[in-house]
């Protein structure tokens, strides 16, 4: 009987202990479209690699939609992806392939920090392909996929597929759903019109904040709206753990909340855009409430002198939005002592 090969008992050992999709592809750097320009070598994780492995894993939750509520005013998350699932699989799907590389006595470097474009890599393994909003999306899970991509200097087989090759054919509804016209033709979007791009703690310019709603973390109209994502149905297990926190959680407490609090109520994954962004986030989903959002306005004015400049903006924009007696007298007293012309800007717009 002859012996399964390494790169057939790899797929058999990741399927078996719970990878929904994988893939490899060569270790050849990764460039742009129509460039020479290298984006990332896959070298500089491994002198020695030799091919680059790509798994996915199927994310489509129940979305959880919170009901308007003066007293108690929740946020949401990305539509449809579960934040509470990414870093609990990611680390599952590191450690089975990790461990089974080991044990072969090969090497292997996880993408920890997202170098390597995880969307190329997994359309270069055959796993999928770009849709017109730029997200990947597969045969078996439609774009409900995040990928973990694992360089290594085991000799595998592995495959080059053509990046670019469509899937959508006419269809541009993706285009269409996007609050913000980030996606302004096909294939091509302007990441700092891109409410996901924004909510990981890039500044939101004022025009646009009205377009975030009550978001925290993440959009996902795009990936809702597409019709290959219209009859999968939502994932209810997963092969480990998931981070035990709520999918709609509380906003006034974000906004002053330290980091045990942070902790105990954002799942993992958010948090990796940093406390402040999830704070930022909050006070602007509050701001989009107006006078509803009443019950915020103390904790708000304490962000009023925060550390960061970004806060102390977001501050300012929200309470002008709310309105009231507190919110414009604690306005004028942040205006006497705010010295960054931007804050001050925010704080005359608020108070106009």
């Amino acid at each position: 009987m002859n012996t399964p090969s390494l790169t057939n008992q790899l797929k058999e050992h990741a399927l078996s202990n719970g990878v929904d999709l994988f893939g490899i592809t060569s270790a050849k750097p990764f460039t742009r479209k129509g460039k020479t320009i290298t984006i990332i070598d896959p070298k500089e994780f491994l002198d020695d690699a030799r091919s680059v492995i790509v798994t996915g894993f199927y994310m489509n939750e129940p979305v959880s939609t919170p009901l308007p509520d003066k007293e108690n005013p929740k946020g949401k998350f990305t539509q449809g992806y579960s934040v509470r699932a990414f870093t609990p699989m990611e680390d599952h799907y590191i450690q089975v392939i990790d461990g089974f590389l080991q044990s072969k006595g090969y090497k292997s470097a996880a993408n920890k920090k997202y170098k390597i474009p995880d969307k190329l890599a997994a359309v270069r393994a055959g796993l999928g392909k770009y849709g017109k909003n730029s997200v990947i999306c597969t045969k078996e899970y439609g774009a409900f996929v995040m990928f973990v991509t694992i360089v290594t200097n085991a000799p595998l087989e592995y495959e080059e597929h053509d990046l670019y090759t469509s899937i959508c054919g006419e269809c541009d509804i993706c285009l269409k759903s996007c609050p913000t016209g980030a996606i302004y033709e096909p294939y091509k979007v302007k990441r700092d019109l891109c409410i996901t791009e924004w909510l990981w703690g890039t500044f939101i310019p004022i025009q646009l904040r009205d377009k975030q709603e009550n978001r925290i973390f993440g959009c996902g109209e795009c990936i809702k709206a597409c019709p290959k994502n219209k009859k999968l149905k939502p994932r209810q297990e997963y092969p480990v753990k998931i981070d035990d926190v709520g999918t709609t959680p509380e906003l006034i407490p974000l906004v002053t909340g330290d980091k045990q609090y942070f902790k105990k109520n954002i799942a993992s994954f958010p948090m990796c855009a940093g406390m402040d962004a999830i704070r930022g986030n909050a006070i602007i989903a509050l701001g989009n409430m107006g006078p509803d959002a009443e019950k915020a306005i103390n904790p708000i004015c304490e962000t009023l002198t925060h550390s960061k400049s970004q806060i102390r903006s977001y501050s300012a924009w929200a309470l002008g939005r709310i309105g009231g007696i507190r919110a414009k007298e604690a306005l004028e007293n942040a205006l006497k002592n705010e010295e960054n012309p931007d804050v001050k800007e925010e704080i005359h717009r608020a108070l106009g």
